[in-house]
């Protein structure tokens, strides 16, 4: 194998390893009180003061908020959680266990506004199928990818070449997954302040888009590295197969 084809399989391996990690903190973000998860959402929703209906909110009878709190109220949604933050308060927890959250519902003249379960109904909306099926294929090319630095084992080419496949798949998975992502978080930030009377301000998470779309940058990467990989030892294998050749028919 060339050596230039090893240094950049070493390099793939640390890149697609960082697109690995990248991909865990997405699908884990808003799972855990800690600022790395937390701070990790696809939306951000909270009351916006400058509304014509703000001043008719009130706390129903139930909830564990009082009108005069509302300003401190925000909900952030992940593929996998939901966090609340009250005041000096944050709270996270899963969407299968979002019945422990106390009751966060508010009364809008003669309707009721439910915070949990408006965040509850984004998740049938961007759901973490393809992220989950995306880590899944990335964890298969990143074995492959360890295979191929081991020396002196068998059927090198051949895992090249079958990972250049595994990572075209990926790329085409995630590209789509982001581009269903973007426009189910616009969708959403649309739909929520509309259908509430600008009553909800709704602001996407940065830090979930520059997650997205660095991952999919590193898979990228990862892929045109494999197909590197593959022309380069395919030249090899050419340039050395002549020779091999000459010297079987000397002797």
């Amino acid at each position: 194998m060339p050596l230039i084809s090893k240094f950049s399989i070493f390099i793939t391996v640390i890149i697609q390893f960082i697109a690995t990690v990248l991909l865990s903190f997405l699908l884990l973000g808003c799972i855990d009180t800690s600022s790395n998860f937390s701070n990790v959402y696809l939306i951000d929703y909270k009351f916006n003061s400058t509304s014509l209906l703000y001043n008719h909110l009130s706390s129903s009878s139930n909830s564990s908020i009082h009108s005069t709190t509302l300003d401190d109220l925000s909900v952030r949604i992940g593929y996998m959680g939901v966090c609340l933050h009250h005041g000096e308060d944050l709270a996270c927890t899963s969407y299968s266990a979002l019945e422990t959250f106390q009751d966060y519902s508010i009364s809008m003249l003669s309707a009721n506004l439910d915070l949990v379960q408006l965040a509850e109904s984004f998740s049938s909306i961007c759901h973490p199928r393809m992220l989950l099926s995306t880590i899944v294929l990335t964890l298969v090319s990143l074995v492959f990818l360890c295979y191929c630095i081991i020396p002196i084992v068998p059927g090198k080419f051949l895992v090249k070449k079958i990972n250049a496949v595994v990572t075209f798949l990926n790329i085409m998975l995630w590209g789509l997954g982001s581009m269903l992502e973007r426009q189910a978080v616009a969708t959403s930030m649309v739909m929520m302040e509309e259908s509430s009377f600008q009553l909800l301000s709704v602001s996407k998470g940065g830090r979930a888009e520059a997650i997205t779309w660095t991952a999919f940058s590193f898979l990228l990467v990862v892929f045109l590295s494999m197909c590197f990989a593959c022309w380069t030892e395919f030249k090899y294998r050419k340039a050395t197969q002549p020779s091999t050749s000459n010297q079987t028919e000397k002797v």
